[in-house]
């Protein structure tokens, strides 16, 4: 159930003095209300007797453990005490302690993890959230350890008390009062902190502070520990926009420390217990500037004609000890980060390009995951073993494609291009059978920077998906499906990709848009949608064959589904339609990858003892959690640095004219993308003219018969401004160039005309 009674399984099972901890916990689990102690004193007895089939009675002693168990219950907020002095379990109350994570508008959700041992001796592990409007956070921001009073009828709490709060390095800005210095949280959900400084500093300066002392609920006293650079410093750094997110791209010293005694090579110790693979036709395809290549191929028919597909990811674990100083720093980074042309590697450039990445001519340690693959893509057997592998080659996607598409072989791939177009053969089935099991694929643009040598985005562009890489894609997605169904068809822990079923309100919301846009979509209706992935798949493909609003719909449509994200519980990956699926195939960059290799290590590669099982049975979930946030960061980070490089590029392009197409619009701006799928806004106040919104067109009406501005409207604007500190375009309208029609849309704007022309009166 909580930390608390896990804490008691574990002593019971482990047995020693402790032992009483788990009856205490049966005790109180079978109250409904407060007790005495004497009652819950009085409850154990009765367990104790009806398991040992005669009369037992505790000793004082017992019944002093009794009441010190009862207390660090209560003082672990696991069991609560009545104004009395009675007990009762905190899960039998209203009460629940659990993580807050905030937004940007004050209110948040509450993460309450619970864990529990079945009757089978398997741990579960459960998550609820409890959302927490603005006003009842009692002053606890995002990251905080909190207990909070839950509303079961609607999924609401208040937050009691701040249980926890872990402060370390606070980035932020110098500002200042008079002759006294602050900083000010640059993450807006902990601006409400108040950081004083103790000694002078530059007003403006970027820094990076820690907490010394708490003198309020919210108020500190700071001391600066790292300072980056000035905000009107025109060379703006990465690692700033990177540490305003909380990833450190430091290694500790003991990491350093323990890199040095890594080796560069596979020595013949390492070869022990490895199957010898080095005669292999294996290579790597990758982009052309690729250093930490964690995955190779290999791919022959046998004399079956089934497919041998040989997928070799870095052996990682094998390099890295568990629970070593590198190791732990990997964990708490999550995965690596590539932040605008720059990468922040997991673990070290010696690892991460060198011993741990899988560099052509040299042999390098790997887990091999190899299957036989009939011609209608089934994975009819499989191997997953510790191996030596000797790359051939390092490919490139570029010249991949051309070889395959265009012909185009470059004499360097000559002797492989048998093997290519086997590969791409196999590729093709596998993606075909992925499909009819109801695979969801969103073929939408994406946005791609263009990076100088000193690489700053000089330019953007659209993402290419082509051959080659659909080609990896589907070789990674059969090895992490085939690893993960053989941990779980063992009944071993794995940390598992999962992906829920999507949101039914938001896809509602989406057929009620194609309603209103005159793309009405009736084949299935919201619920169906929600939970049939052969449903959504057609849903998807109609998206995609409506032209010009394409782009936005397909984009609309991803933000119905679920985030796939890690778990110790299984339930499936929908997008992929997968039952089976993990992460496996980049350790070197994914922690969770590195986890489910040590896995293998553990509980397959060697017998596990029952100590080891249940070792990983409880490190998972917490694995699961904290890789889940990580990634979560790293996308948030990617998708700032990627706003701040549109705006810095687009500040040498004011009062150039583009074409847009608007995307949303609100109460206060319309939202426009360029055909290069760089977005910004045009603000209501700044429009000549009186203008509302109307929710159910979703456009901006003009209240003076103007023109009126609707969600995928075409328009010629120009670049009014561009703010890189502030990551915001801001546009002018110069025309409108193309409507989106409006299923009554002349009734509807005179309704909403009336309605604000009535309301302006009012006030």
């Amino acid at each position: 159930m909580s930390f608390f009674f896990f804490c008691f399984v574990v002593v019971y099972l482990c047995g020693g003095m402790n032992g009483m901890k788990k009856y205490v916990e049966l005790a109180l689990r079978k109250e409904k209300k407060p007790v005495s102690l004497n009652k819950i004193i009085h409850r154990i007895e009765k367990i104790l007797s009806d398991e040992r089939m005669q009369d037992v009675f505790l000793s004082d002693s017992e019944k002093l453990d009794v009441f010190h168990i009862l207390e660090d219950g209560v003082k672990q907020y696991d069991v609560y005490k009545t104004p009395s002095n009675n007990y009762i379990s905190m899960m039998k109350t209203s009460f629940r302690k659990g993580r807050f994570y905030g937004d940007r508008t004050g209110a948040g959700k509450v993460s309450v993890v619970t864990s529990y041992l079945d009757r089978d001796g398997k741990i579960n592990v459960q998550e609820a959230k409890y959302n927490v409007s603005k006003d009842d956070t009692n002053g606890c921001i995002d990251g905080d350890f909190v207990l909070i009073d839950i509303n079961v009828n609607d999924n609401t709490s208040k937050v009691i008390q701040v249980l926890d709060r872990q402060l370390e390095m606070i980035p932020g800005e110098v500002y200042r009062v008079g002759n006294s210095y602050f900083v000010r949280p640059i993450d807006k959900k902990k601006q409400g902190l108040m950081i004083a400084l103790e000694d002078d500093a530059i007003e403006g300066e970027r820094v990076a502070v820690t907490l010394k002392k708490q003198t309020g609920s919210n108020f500190y006293i700071g001391e600066i520990k790292k300072v980056f650079n000035h905000k009107d410093d025109p060379n703006e750094d990465i690692l700033w926009e990177a540490f305003k997110h909380g990833i450190d791209n430091d290694f500790s010293n003991e990491s350093l420390e323990q890199l040095e005694h890594i080796p560069s090579i596979v020595r013949d110790i390492d070869r022990i217990g490895r199957e010898d693979l080095t005669d292999w036709e294996i290579f790597t395809i990758d982009g052309i500037d690729t250093k930490d290549m964690d995955d190779a191929i290999s791919c022959h028919m046998n004399k079956d004609g089934n497919y041998v597909l040989g997928v070799h990811i870095t052996d990682v674990a094998s390099i890295i000890p568990k629970g070593s100083p590198l190791d732990i720093d990997a964990f708490q980074k999550g995965n690596s980060y590539y932040l605008g042309g720059t990468v922040l590697p997991m673990t070290p450039h010696k690892i991460s390009n060198g011993i741990g990445s899988l560099n052509p001519y040299v042999d390098r340690m790997a887990i091999s995951c190899i299957m036989e693959i009939s011609p209608d893509g089934d994975v009819l057997c499989y191997r997953i073993s510790p191996t030596i592998i000797h790359s051939k080659m390092k490919m490139s996607y570029d010249k991949v494609n051309q070889l395959l598409k265009n012909h185009v072989v470059d004499p360097d791939y000559a002797e492989f291009e048998d093997t290519l177009r086997l590969m791409e053969k196999l590729s093709l089935i596998l993606r075909r059978k992925r499909l009819k099991n109801g695979a969801i694929e969103f073929n939408r643009s994406e946005l791609k920077a263009v990076y100088n040598e000193e690489g700053k985005a000089v330019d953007f562009t659209l993402r290419d998906q082509d051959v080659a890489e659909n080609l990896i894609e589907e070789f990674m997605l059969a090895a992490n499906e085939t690893v993960d169904r053989d941990l779980s068809e063992r009944g071993l822990p794995c940390v598992h990709r999962v992906h829920d079923t999507p949101n039914e309100d938001k896809i509602a919301q989406l057929l009620q848009f194609l309603e209103a846009v005159n793309l009405p979509y009736r084949e299935y209706s919201a619920e169906d949608l929600a939970y049939d992935k052969n449903a959504y798949q057609k849903f998807v493909k109609y998206l995609s064959d409506t032209g010009r609003l394409s782009d936005l719909l397909l984009t609309e449509s991803i933000k119905c589904m679920s985030r796939a994200k890690y778990s110790s519980e299984n339930i499936g990956h929908y997008g992929l339609s997968k039952d089976y699926y993990c992460h496996f195939t980049s350790p070197v960059r994914r922690y969770s990858d590195l986890t489910v290799h040590r896995i293998l290590w553990d509980c397959v590669f060697h017998s596990p003892s029952s100590k080891v099982l249940k070792e990983w049975s409880e490190k998972v979930p917490e694995i699961a959690e904290k890789t889940s946030r990580m990634e979560r960061v790293a996308d948030e980070a990617e998708r700032d640095v990627l706003r701040m490089q549109c705006a810095e590029y687009m500040s040498n392009h004011i009062g150039e004219e583009f074409e847009a197409t608007i995307i949303s619009v609100s109460d206060d701006c319309i939202l426009v993308q360029l055909d290069n799928l760089i977005e910004g806004v045009i603000r209501l106040r700044n429009m000549t003219g009186n203008y509302v919104y109307s929710p159910d067109t979703y456009s901006i009406i003009s209240l003076d018969n103007k023109d009126c501005y609707t969600v995928g409207d075409r328009l010629l604007v120009k670049v009014k401004d561009a703010s890189k500190e502030l990551k915001r375009i801001d546009f002018e309208i110069l025309d409108k160039l193309y409507d989106t029609p409006i299923r009554n849309e002349e009734n509807i704007h005179q309704v909403v005309k009336i309605k604000a022309k009535k309301e302006s009166r009012n006030h």
